[in-house]
């Protein structure tokens, strides 16, 4: 298929109304929470396992995209259960992502066992990697996941352009389910941090060099794998149809607008 509309959620449970509308979850953040706590808290983790088996359970005949947590530095240096405080520079580009999972490990082993626990029950589900810039690490994942018996399947999101310029080394290490992060392929492309508020203006979504990255995958896209499109996607929709990947995981706060669902059409059914 080409351009499914599928949704990014952000801890909301969408109605079956929505359901029925769109190609199951492209990317579900698990790190979105009210919570005061860090995922290392076991109340933490069970809010996480409950919140995805209901996903899950709703969306039970289509796929199912767990990210694995990616809680930047400065947002975990307040929760309580943060393995350590750590000062960063600039913590867009620091200790996030897989790259912290992997530097935490302990952590990380209870988290996919989290993951796990929901799999046996749901196999729609799958695991999608953030913040990957090498393939070591991806390998390095696998191993852990061969502990547990892991064989389903494997995705990662391209953010980082070197991901994105060494997709065939992932593919080739069976990854096959690739979600582009928009908000920070961009970002990192152009060297704007979206957090300065100095600069955050001067991004330019349809840059060439952005054109360029999207095209570099589209002429490597084949049957074997999926490439899909998440972030703030709706404000340049028809620019990112035009390459014809799989799917657009649209934010669940924006599905309105991409399906062109009138709201007073929709309270009446719901």
């Amino acid at each position: 298929m080409i351009n499914e509309i599928t949704l990014a959620l952000d801890r909301e449970i969408p109605d079956d109304f929505i359901i029925s509308k769109v190609a199951g979850v492209g990317m579900l953040k698990s790190e979105k929470t009210t919570s005061p706590d860090y995922i290392t808290i076991p109340s933490r983790m069970e809010e996480n396992r409950k919140y995805l088996s209901t996903i899950c359970s709703a969306f039970r005949m289509s796929p199912v995209w767990y990210r694995t947590d990616d809680t930047p530095t400065y947002r975990a240096n307040k929760l309580r259960g943060t393995e350590i405080v750590i000062d960063e520079e600039n913590p867009l580009l620091g200790l996030r992502g897989l790259r912290r999972s992997l530097t935490f490990v302990k952590t990380f082993r209870k988290e996919l066992e989290m993951f796990l626990s929901v799999r046996e029950k749901h196999p729609n589900l799958n695991l999608l990697l953030p913040v990957v810039h090498d393939v070591s690490q991806v390998a390095e994942t696998q191993k852990l996941l061969d502990d547990y018996g892991y064989n389903g399947r494997i995705g990662i999101m391209l953010e980082i352009p070197a991901a994105v310029l060494c997709i065939n080394e992932f593919i080739d290490l069976g990854v096959d389910y690739f979600m582009v992060g928009i908000n920070d392929l961009t970002s990192f492309t152009l060297g704007i941090s979206r957090r300065d508020n100095s600069v955050k203006n001067s991004i330019n979504y349809q840059h060439n060099s952005i054109s360029f990255l999207l095209d570099y995958l589209k002429k490597i896209h084949s049957p074997q794998i999926e490439i899909a499109i998440g972030g703030e996607i709706v404000n340049n929709l028809d620019f990112y149809k035009g390459f014809e990947f799989n799917s657009l995981a649209v934010p669940y706060k924006d599905i309105y607008k991409v399906l062109e669902v009138d709201l007073v059409d929709y309270e009446l059914q719901t």
